[in-house]
């Protein structure tokens, strides 16, 4: 279905790619009891949901780090949306989330869940994409693709590119992360809204020079987050793609073309 608003909606939100404020921005389509309430957001959440997501079914709009097989058990003719942004950046986001905006508890019970965050606080960017830990592989290997596929919080695979892109493809809009005002064209002719505008939240709110950034990635760190995250960049490009054309088809036509 690639048809507008008043259908249900299920966004794939993909961790620090701007999709905190596309959240805020599609939930507020419809009324707050149409909206699902939370159904899980890590990977302790998905085992012990244990496939059990029968009972959310009825939901008008779905957003969460959710997967393709909550979209399978839950949606009636929902649309899919996701948000995109490439993975160096994604990845050095969260990165330096966690190390400067995510305070760890006092309760050492507290810490098996916050490992990562703990991880990234240790350590730097390239000792972070590079364990091989699955508690961090589970976020830094292919996560966008895993979760179009199955799951994000599932470990041992990385997903189905080809499956991933069908999905994109069938998509009637999605957020891309360094164009955001076609970005928001494209949701105002889709959404048939012309107030529609993101804005973006959830942005890490330390000082600029505590942050790392994505200019002193390492030669030997970009190489390694590639090679963990080649079906991510592959759908990335994919996406940016679709996006581009869709403006050029759209353009008025210049004379000589």
């Amino acid at each position: 279905m690639r048809s507008t608003g008043h259908e249900g909606l299920f966004f794939f939100h993909n961790p620090k790619a701007g999709g905190t404020a596309v959240d805020l921005l599609l939930r507020a389509m419809f009324a707050p009891q149409a909206c699902c309430p939370l159904i899980e957001n890590s990977q302790r959440d998905h085992e012990q949901r244990a496939g059990a997501y029968e009972a959310f079914r009825g939901y008008g709009y779905y957003g969460g780090h959710y997967g393709y097989d909550i979209f399978n058990a839950v949606a009636d003719g929902h649309n899919a949306v996701t948000n995109f942004r490439t993975p160096d950046r994604r990845l050095l986001s969260l990165y330096n989330y966690y190390r400067l905006d995510v305070t760890l508890p006092e309760d050492p019970a507290g810490l098996d869940a916050l490992y990562p965050v703990a991880f990234a606080k240790d350590v730097d960017f390239h000792s972070f994409i590079a364990s091989d830990d699955p508690r961090i592989e589970i976020y830094t290997r292919n996560f966008h693709v895993r979760q179009l596929t199955n799951s994000p919080w599932q470990v041992g695979t990385d997903g189905d590119l080809a499956h991933a892109i069908q999905l994109v493809d069938r998509m009637p809009w999605f957020y891309l992360c360094e164009q955001p005002e076609l970005s928001d064209r494209w949701g105002r002719m889709v959404f048939r809204n012309p107030l529609f505008s993101t804005e973006l939240k959830n942005v890490t709110s330390v000082a600029r020079n505590e942050l790392v950034a994505v200019a002193t990635i390492e030669p030997a760190t970009r190489r390694l987050l590639m090679a963990k995250n080649e079906a991510d960049y592959a759908l990335y490009t994919h996406a940016r793609g679709r996006l581009d054309r869709i403006f050029w088809l759209a353009r008025p036509a210049a004379r000589g073309d």
